[in-house]
């Protein structure tokens, strides 16, 4: 089945352009937005309200270097809190960083992966209570690319500093790192998620 937002299987959510899929959390506790808000491709809001699962995307120059400690720092300073790195993994060559920033009334944790000029990332945003450790780390654990990437050595991989289309070229830009880290993290965790969902399921 094809949504306005992404391909759904009967397991998965996969994103339009079919780069990457997640696992979608349970049914019962969740409900799916049918039009979730730019730059979310999927979102996902529990039954209390509190938990906000959703994948969105980016564009950026593509020869273009990110840094993780700047996109980090974007992070930190969108929700007013502080930020724990996480183990990068690695998913079918691409390095994914992975983040958790915990503010005095809200929790994100996320994952980021770039193809080329595009940067995706996996969000968890919790408001007002303890977030489900469980749900989320299912949720973000569940990531496949379905896109191997190019020009990369075995054993090694493409990591959301670098373009996969040029692993040499481009320049940094710490203020596009930091906006990269904090983009959409207050549209996850702010009321109008909230507005649109209750407008969605009238």
């Amino acid at each position: 089945m094809i949504t306005s937002s992404g391909i759904v299987h009967a397991q998965t959510w996969t994103t339009p352009d079919g780069f990457l899929s997640v696992t979608p959390p349970n049914p019962e506790t969740f409900v799916a937005v049918p039009s979730p808000p730019e730059p979310f491709l999927g979102l996902w809001v529990s039954g209390d309200e509190a938990t906000r699962l959703g994948v969105m995307k980016t564009e950026i120059p593509i020869h273009i270097k990110i840094k993780q400690s700047s996109a980090e720092e974007g992070l930190a300073e969108e929700i007013g809190g502080k930020v724990t790195r996480l183990p990068t993994k690695q998913v079918a060559g691409y390095e994914v960083w992975q983040m958790k920033a915990k503010g005095a009334s809200a929790e994100i944790t996320q994952a980021i992966v770039r193809h080329d000029g595009t940067i995706y990332k996996i969000m968890a945003a919790t408001v007002g209570q303890n977030p489900d450790e469980q749900t989320i780390d299912q949720f973000i654990g569940s990531l496949v690319i379905s896109q191997p990437a190019r020009t990369v050595p075995p054993g090694t991989a493409t990591s959301p500093g670098e373009s996969n289309a040029d692993l040499d070229g481009g320049l940094d830009s710490h203020n596009l790192s930091k906006s990269i880290g904090g983009f959409a993290a207050l549209l996850g965790i702010g009321l109008l998620i909230y507005f649109v969902t209750r407008g969605k399921n009238k």
